[in-house]
């Protein structure tokens, strides 16, 4: 009996294509999600394996992939995304969210920085400090602004009683969420490759 090969990493337009019509609806929305939650992930204060986390993009579809299936092609794609940007993050300039656009071209990154505030809700308490510090409390507001998701706005108000300016740039803070993503991988670096620091020890 021949083994099962692998199928061949998708496309992005393909992965999204998978979102659109899997059935049960995945916990992801699409693309522009998933990249904003496996940013979180690869730029955020605590390492998690793929088994941490791939239910909360695909659900139950996770128990139903096995070695050909296309179910395990849209896991070893988003596994190859994830890589794809924890490498972009190690060179500055180089990362870059994916955003979804209206037909005129107006950039909508609520899905991006939903899926970011996903990742963030998986260790909460872990992400905490980083608000404490200007280094990576403004770039997190920056980052929250975006979100679609309620609990923001109360995050946003303990951690910042009189908002900074920043807040009020919220239709143009999208072009800053790649500089916000950068300075808070280079907060949590130290945490996140550091097996003794207390975010890892959860």
């Amino acid at each position: 009996m021949k083994r099962p090969r692998r199928l061949p990493i998708m496309s992005l337009d393909e992965l999204e294509g998978w979102f659109d019509t899997a059935k049960p609806a995945p916990h992801c929305r699409g693309v522009s999600m998933l990249n904003g939650f496996l940013t979180g992930l690869a730029a955020g204060p605590v390492f998690l394996l793929p088994n941490d986390w791939m239910w909360h993009v695909v659900g139950e579809h996770e128990q139903r992939a096995f070695i050909g299936n296309k179910i395990q092609a849209v896991i070893d794609t988003i596994v190859d995304h994830y890589n794809l940007i924890a490498h972009q993050l190690t060179r500055a300039g180089a990362y870059a969210p994916i955003y979804m656009r209206t037909d005129d071209e107006e950039v909508l990154a609520g899905d991006w920085a939903d899926g970011f505030f996903g990742a963030m809700n998986l260790s909460l308490e872990q992400w905490s400090p980083l608000f404490a510090d200007k280094k990576a409390g403004e770039p997190l507001l920056i980052i929250l602004t975006q979100t679609t998701d309620p609990q923001q706005a109360e995050i946003i108000t303990t951690a910042y009683p009189k908002p900074p300016e920043a807040q009020l740039l919220f239709k143009e803070a999208w072009r800053a969420l790649p500089k916000a993503v950068e300075a808070i991988y280079a907060y949590s670096k130290p945490l996140r490759f550091n097996p003794a620091a207390p975010a890892n020890q959860a």
